[in-house]
Formats: C-alpha cells, sequence, structure tokens
C-alpha cells in the first residue's frame, strides 16, 4: 500500500497518456472537479478527476491484466500498459474505478482495500458510472464514440493544478505520442485547456559518410557497450511537428480563450538491442516482463515559438502582458 501511493504528482498522467496511446487513441481528456475547501479558506480543491481517452476498448486479457496489476505487463514493446504503471493511480486515489468497453457494453472494475491488500470488483458499468466518464454528466449530450475511462476520487483533496506549469507537462508529454494528437483539460465541465499536435512532414535522413563514429558502410552505428546498434539508414528519419495550446485566461465560462503555437522538429530511429544477462534480470525484477529486443529512440532538436505574443511584442511586454498559452509554448521553444 506504500509502494501504491508512491508516486510523483505527474507520473499518473504520464502513465495514463502512454497507454492512451499504446491503445491507439487519439484523443484524451481530463476531467477535473473542485469543491470549496473550508479548511483551505474556502479555496478550490480538486475532489475527483475523469481521465478518458477514445482508444480501443479493454479486451478480456486487458482485464486481467488490470487485475493482477503487480505482475506487469508481459508485452516488452508497450511500455505504457498497466502493469507496475497502475500504481500510480493510488498516488492521488485510495479506490480508482476504470470503465472500458464497447458502447451498449461497457463494463467496470472497482479497486478497494482490505486492510493492505488490494482488491478488485467487476461487472457490468452502471448507467450513472457510464454517463459520468462519458457526458460530463450532462443528460442532454448525446456522446456516440466508445470511451475507457479512469475514475479518480481524491483520497486526499488537493488544490487545483496551475494550468500553465499543467500545460508545460502535458505539451511535453504529446512531444513523442505516434497516436495520440490532442488532449483536452475540463474543470467544473468547463473546457479550459486543449493541445493538438499536427506532424507537418517526416522524411529520412541521409546518413553521414564513414567516420570515427559512424562505421564504414554508412549505415549502421552502435553504443560504446554495444548494448544499442541504430539500424540502417532508412529507418532514420526527421519529424516537423506543430503544437497548438489554447487556454482561458481564467476559470470563468466566459473567459476567453487565448491560443500560441509552437513547431518543433525531432529525430527518431529503431535500435536494436542486446542487453547483457545480469541486467536483463534486474530489469525484469522491476518491469516484470523482458526488455525489448529493438525499441525507437527519439531525439529532440529544436523548436520555433509561432505565437503573436512571440512574434509581435517587445522583450518587456513579453515577460509583463504575454498571454497564459504563450507561455506554455515559450516553455516549450526557450
Amino acid at each position: 500500500k506504500i509502494l501504491a501511493r508512491d508516486a510523483s504528482a505527474g507520473a499518473v498522467y504520464r502513465e495514463l497518456l502512454q497507454n492512451s496511446n499504446d491503445a491507439d487513441a487519439t484523443t484524451a481528456e481530463i476531467l477535473i472537479t473542485t469543491t470549496s475547501s473550508s479548511s483551505e479558506g474556502g479555496k478550490e480543491v480538486v475532489s475527483q478527476v475523469i481521465y478518458r481517452n477514445n482508444g480501443l476498448p479493454f479486451r478480456t486479457q486487458d482485464w486481467a491484466r488490470l487485475r493482477k496489476i503487480a505482475e506487469g505487463n508481459p508485452d516488452a514493446s508497450k511500455v505504457g500498459a498497466f502493469g507496475v504503471g497502475a500504481y500510480t493511480m493510488f498516488s492521488i486515489c485510495e479506490e480508482p474505478v476504470v470503465v472500458s468497453g464497447k458502447k451498449g457494453e461497457e463494463e467496470a472494475m472497482a479497486f478497494f482495500w482490505k486492510g493492505d491488500s488490494l482488491w478488485t470488483k467487476t461487472g457490468k458499468a452502471p448507467a450513472g458510472i457510464i454517463n459520468m466518464s462519458a457526458t460530463l454528466d450532462k443528460e442532454h449530450v448525446q456522446d456516440h464514440k466508445t470511451w475507457t475511462s479512469f475514475i479518480l476520487p481524491s483520497r486526499d483533496p488537493y488544490p487545483l493544478p496551475d494550468l500553465v506549469e499543467f500545460g508545460k507537462f502535458l505539451t511535453a508529454s504529446l512531444t513523442f505520442t505516434q497516436c495520440l494528437k490532442e488532449i483536452r483539460v475540463y474543470v467544473n465541465e468547463t473546457l479550459q485547456m486543449k493541445i493538438q499536435k499536427r506532424i507537418i512532414e517526416s522524411h529520412t535522413i541521409e546518413t553521414p559518410k564513414a567516420s570515427s563514429w559512424w562505421k564504414n558502410d554508412g549505415a549502421v552505428t552502435s553504443s560504446s557497450s554495444g548494448m544499442f546498434t541504430l539500424g540502417k539508414g532508412a529507418d532514420l528519419t526527421q519529424t516537423s511537428v506543430q503544437m497548438s495550446v489554447s487556454l482561458r485566461k481564467d476559470l470563468s465560462v466566459k473567459s476567453v480563450m487565448e491560443t500560441a503555437e509552437v513547431r518543433a522538429r525531432y529525430a527518431s530511429a529503431m535500435v536494436k538491442t542486446k542487453i547483457p544477462s545480469e541486467i536483463e534480470k534486474r530489469m525484469m525484477r522491476v518491469t516484470k516482463k523482458k526488455p525489448p529486443k529493438e525499441l525507437t529512440v527519439q531525439i529532440f532538436l529544436d523548436a520555433a515559438d509561432h505565437s503573436d505574443d512571440y512574434e509581435n511584442s517587445s522583450k518587456l511586454k513579453r515577460k509583463t502582458n504575454q498571454s497564459k498559452a504563450a507561455l506554455i509554448t515559450q516553455s516549450f521553444a526557450p
């Protein structure tokens, strides 16, 4: 139980976003509910978070793996599946509920503690839970998408995250995802922030001529330890993306949504691995799975801010009168 709670504040979102990408989701939503706290001087605190994605619904084997979260994820190619990483849910929540399945056939799994032992209860998802996770509690909203939802009531209500700092974290998290293209953040049913990624172009990088660090065939190179070997030149690519961030000036429903953009480049390549047996054993003790034989390495190259605040304002004005959305994109492209 102590290990389940021992995770950083952002770890749960990092794991959920990675899981969404592994499930081929294109959109993820974070639905935050707040209440007024007398112990915090009337300030708003987070009473519940619902995280949902529109990826593939849970299969029988996914439910079985979630039920046995301590056993980890046996698929070496999926880093964000619900094995050890599922424990991050308990960093903010005592008894989470997961809802997934085809539209009209949703199932639910609830976690609960008996002493220091974690138990689960499964069954068809009650209508109230489905409505909660799929329609923002608005009966007149018709949501025909299939969502996988993680309902996380706060164990100890905590202050609403600063949306600028939260946006910086989410924008950075979205950079390298292959499938996930959009993240939306709601606070008390009002859309407060939207982050979108668009791939501008992607092309193969021409391999350099042979040198002291590049092998004679000009297409393959290895790490000094021999643990990683770069694939053929066709596997080395450069991708340009545009990140668009929209954020309200304040939490008011009538507040204006301001937008800023940034473009970035990153290089990626397929790498073959050769892990020494002793290191592999140590990794398996922690991750509960064998390390992958191949993996993709991605390196951030550079970024350029395209927000109006950055292009058209003086340095002094940018420091004192820039939009919150621009603060997010400029952190991405300092």
